[in-house]
């Protein structure tokens, strides 16, 4: 039995401009098959895409098994101002060989030396099961921890030695406690084989199926150097850079990867951008560096007889070709989870909401996404609808007051000009200082 994971609910505190907010997710067990299209809407500056970089520190948290990836750098300044230390709280649905349960993932980070790291985290788990209560895994405080009821002092003294080492590794690493590799051995010591599952649905499962595409990475699009190619197939999951200056350099491998996402997004782009094809023309094979056959290849963009560099393509063309692979896995999987920062850019409009609209009735997985464009209001179900406020202490909520009728758009819009929902959702702007403003920065000398 495949296992699958889904996100119920994320909580967000002190980090970036959040100080408090929380997102909820409907979904049930019942339901697991069934996609969620998630869309995050609000002004600059407001917290949308604080919601995609909290998915990106749980996947940093939970690649400690595999990964070396530290947490981000002090210099990034991700803590709020008036904060010590940030929180996320991650809800998720598991469902798996041994049964279906409510786990819990908490992690508070800190700033070190040089970067992040937790300084506290905790798992809880329950079985969705009637009368079952909720269960501790793990709990780190600082230097204590705790496995299941077990606290460390009580520990055997190898287990309570390696405990301590670890901790140590994961502040000095910056790094994950409880999913740090050199843990495992402990962990599977004193938990059972039904909990040690559960753990690897997170580390294991949702982290290969959790797919993060942030502005950096599409913002490379606009400067007409790189395009990051989302790679989401059976047995490959991440990204390729491809250089659409001059012709590329990959391994073999990866050379290989890059034929098979473009078969798959072939299927699919024809349908989208009419006429469209991507065609990879193989220029030579030759030795890398480290001994290795590399692959010179270059992309084309083939329109009946017409091969052009894919570079001429617009920039809409583009951002939708680099996270095909992606939407596609949410369409088919109901364990993919994928979260990318504003998905608008670019796209055609009403192009944009017939795609989601197509998701949102057929798809399995989940989709989270920030977004400026209004047309997606008019598509998705007012459920699926997030806005953020000008409240940082209650940064997201739900409009009220919708019927089924109600078009979200004209809700949304009259909520910035007029009000009526439980927290401002627009920081109010004058026109008249605007103008204002232009004027005199027009003539800075009078």
């Amino acid at each position: 039995m495949e296992s699958v994971v889904k996100v119920q609910r994320v909580k967000i505190r002190n980090l970036k401009n959040v100080r408090n907010g929380e997102i909820t997710i409907s979904n049930s067990f019942i339901n697991l098959n069934r996609s969620n299209v998630m869309g995050i809407y609000g002004q600059n500056g407001s917290g949308k895409t604080t919601v995609i970089l909290a998915f990106e520190l749980l996947k940093i948290l939970i690649s400690s098994w595999k990964s070396s990836n530290k947490l981000p750098s002090n210099d990034e300044k991700m803590i709020h101002i008036d904060g010590e230390c940030a929180s996320l709280e991650f809800e998720f649905l598991v469902s798996n060989s041994f049964g279906q349960y409510f786990l819990t993932y908490y992690v508070e980070l800190k700033e070190g030396e040089k970067y992040l790291y937790p300084v506290a985290e905790k798992i809880t788990y329950r079985e969705n099961i009637r009368g079952k209560r909720k269960k501790v895994l793990i709990v780190k405080e600082n230097d204590d921890v705790q496995i299941r009821t077990i606290a460390m002092k009580s520990l055997k003294e190898s287990a309570r030695v390696r405990v301590m080492v670890v901790n140590e590794l994961s502040k000095r690493e910056n790094k994950s406690f409880i999913f740090h590799k050199e843990l495992k051995k402990t962990l599977i010591d004193h938990l059972t084989e039904e909990e040690i599952t559960l753990l690897e649905n997170i580390a294991i499962d949702f982290n290969r199926n959790l797919h993060v595409i942030n502005n950096k990475k599409t913002g490379l699009i606009m400067t007409s150097y790189i395009m990051p190619l989302s790679v989401h197939l059976d047995t490959k999951r991440g990204e390729i850079a491809y250089d659409l200056v001059q012709p590329a350099l990959l391994p073999k491998n990866r050379f290989i990867t890059i034929c098979e996402v473009v078969e798959q997004t072939n299927s699919v782009l024809s349908t989208i951008i009419p006429g469209l094809a991507i065609k990879v023309q193989k220029i030579t094979e030759q030795m890398l560096d480290n001994g290795d056959v590399g692959v010179r290849f270059e992309f084309l963009s083939q329109r009946g007889d017409r091969l052009l560099p894919l570079r001429t393509e617009s920039e809409g063309i583009l951002k939708i070709i680099s996270v095909l692979s992606a939407l596609v896995a949410v369409y088919n999987k109901p364990a993919a989870c994928v979260l990318i920062d504003e998905l608008d850019s670019g796209v055609f409009e009403y192009l944009l909401g017939e795609l989601l609209g197509i998701i949102e009735e057929n798809g399995k997985g989940q989709l989270f996404f920030t977004s400026h464009n209004l047309r997606i209001l008019e598509v998705l179900p007012i459920g699926n609808l997030w806005f953020t406020t000008a409240n940082e202490n209650n940064r997201y909520l739900q409009l009220k007051g919708m019927k089924t009728i109600t078009n979200t758009r004209d809700m949304y819009l009259r909520a910035i000009q007029v009000g009526g929902q439980d927290e401002r959702i627009y920081e109010e702007t004058s026109l008249f200082q605007m103008k204002r403003a232009f004027r005199k920065a027009g003539k800075p000398n009078e």
